[in-house]
């Protein structure tokens, strides 16, 4: 994960329990030499390095949450004001929303690489168990309570979290779905935000793995060629950038198909990315595509590099006319066990 520069300098909790049917919002801020800024900084960098948050902007004019952060820019309101405003804001729409988790709501401001960032990270409560000590007749008794308010570790990423740029006003936006007016949608970018509805980086490499396994099947091509297809040429493209091109992905998967090249690029525009070269970033590769897995029907599992398929002094596919395939892995010097 790349670290940024994050000085955190204002940190206020909001409580935003539906159960209790209010919310208790906090008058004054954290001291700074009160716990919370290591957590909230640490917070920030997870954002910020997450391939699930996605980057979106204010709609149109006029915009409820983009005026308050003009106001806390330009001095014209307090951070705790701000802080106040937003978090009944999330509460009112809770309210109406039985399915979005009760939590404790984080604001905060920062400044990251230089530039001042307004951040909500909402904590959805978990229940578990903790200790309770009992003092009966002069003994200690220890039992087992449900702790029903518990907030998330301090090493998991943000599920639902906002931070707003306060020089150009660009979100960076991690959310779940929820059931919303009786139907799966997000409430922060819909309800809170009113925000531009785009992918994550995490999403736009799904759809593109999905299409090629979808389209491999349907032009009898094998669906693990068309996808270690993809994966290579993936990894190869970002050994020498940060950008893949839909095109040139689309006449590696099918080289001698000028038929589901086109219909590939149409169905990943169709399902929502519409620029021709997408931006990956070196943790999705990582994880998404610089090693391919297969499994074959006999339970035998195969972990290789991706960039060594159709490299035949590596690993070779042989195709037998009754239909099985042996797969020989090449120029090994040492297996060990793992």
């Amino acid at each position: 994960m790349n670290e940024h520069e994050v000085i955190v300098q204002h940190i206020i909790l909001h409580i935003l329990d539906t159960s209790i049917n209010t919310s208790v919002l906090s008058n004054q801020e954290f001291q700074p030499e009160q716990e919370g800024f290591d957590f909230v900084t640490n917070l920030i960098q997870k954002m910020l390095a997450d391939d699930n948050a996605k980057n979106v902007r204010f709609n149109e004019n006029p915009n409820r949450v983009q005026e308050l952060c003009r106001s806390l820019k330009q001095g014209q309101s307090d951070f705790i004001t701000i802080s106040q405003n937003m978090a009944g804001m999330i509460y009112e729409v809770m309210t109406h929303q039985a399915a979005i988790p009760a939590a404790d709501l984080i604001c905060c401001q920062a400044l990251i690489d230089g530039i001042s960032f307004y951040g909500l990270f909402k904590l959805n409560y978990r229940t578990n168990y903790i200790h309770y000590v009992e003092y009966q007749d002069e003994i200690n008794i220890n039992l087992l309570v449900k702790q029903k308010t518990v907030l998330p570790g301090e090493h998991q990423k943000p599920e639902e979290a906002v931070l707003i740029n306060l020089e150009d006003m660009s979100i960076r936006l991690a959310e779940k779905e929820y059931e919303i007016d009786g139907a799966k949608d997000y409430y922060l970018s819909k309800k809170f935000l009113v925000c531009s509805d785009q992918l994550s980086t995490g999403q736009k490499a799904k759809i593109i793995r999905q299409v090629a396994e979808r389209l491999g099947e349907k032009y009898n091509t094998d669906s693990f060629d068309s996808v270690a297809r993809l994966q290579k040429t993936v990894a190869e493209t970002m050994d020498c950038g940060n950008t893949v091109r839909v095109e040139s992905v689309a006449r590696e998967i099918f080289r001698d198909d000028p038929d589901a090249q086109k219909e590939y690029v149409a169905e990943v525009k169709q399902a929502g990315i519409e620029e021709e070269a997408i931006e990956l970033s070196s943790q999705i590769t990582e994880k998404k595509f610089r090693n391919h897995k297969i499994k074959t029907d006999t339970g035998i599992e195969i972990h290789f590099p991706s960039t060594y398929y159709n490299n035949k002094e590596m690993i070779e596919f042989i195709n037998h006319p009754n239909g099985t395939v042996s797969i020989l892995i090449k120029n090994v010097a040492k297996i060990s066990n793992k």
